[in-house]
């Protein structure tokens, strides 16, 4: 017999998260928690790393002058664009936008990991977020934004199908 007393309420169980949703879950974390550390670092070292890398773009165009042919020509327009790119002001902006969409993938993964649905909202406004910042810290017509937005693209809307297979299981 049940040892059960009557005026002792009954808890309804919590249904178990999936343990693919679990992993989802501490990866994001990590993934989240290490983009917040990069953009911090990013944003505070944004100057001494434009200094060295508008150095080594000096270097990199003394030799591509050297050469006549067509790579060389495709050469100096990456290398034009990647010293845009690389101005302090410029990396500011993107590591903001690392920032900010790391924090709300994170905060996507807080939520999802006690099963609210409201995770998954955060997590793909922090994707959009993220596949957008390039874009609009350095521009769109440049090889390397386009190289970068597609990678943090395909990361993320990845991760994305993957968290909306487990959103039946979210309140």
């Amino acid at each position: 017999m049940e040892n059960l007393q009557p005026d002792q309420p009954v808890v309804a169980a919590k249904p178990p998260r999936p343990v693919f949703l679990t992993v989802l879950c501490i990866l994001t974390f990590i993934g989240s928690s290490w983009g917040i550390i990069s953009g911090i670092t990013s944003y505070l070292s944004a100057n001494a790393t434009s200094g060295i890398a508008q150095a080594a773009m000096q270097d990199a165009r003394e030799k591509v002058e050297d050469e006549d042919n067509a790579g060389s020509k495709f050469a100096e327009k990456i290398l034009s664009g990647t010293s845009e790119m690389l101005q302090p002001e410029n990396l500011r902006k993107s590591a903001l936008f690392s920032i900010i969409a790391s924090v709300f993938t994170l905060l996507g993964g807080i939520l999802m990991f006690g099963l609210k649905k409201t995770g998954f909202y955060s997590y793909v406004l922090g994707t959009a977020i993220g596949i957008a910042g390039p874009f609009i810290a350095f521009g769109g017509g440049n090889f390397l934004t386009i190289l970068s937005s597609s990678f943090i693209a395909f990361i993320g809307i990845l991760f994305v199908i993957l968290y909306g297979l487990n959103v039946k299981h979210l309140r």
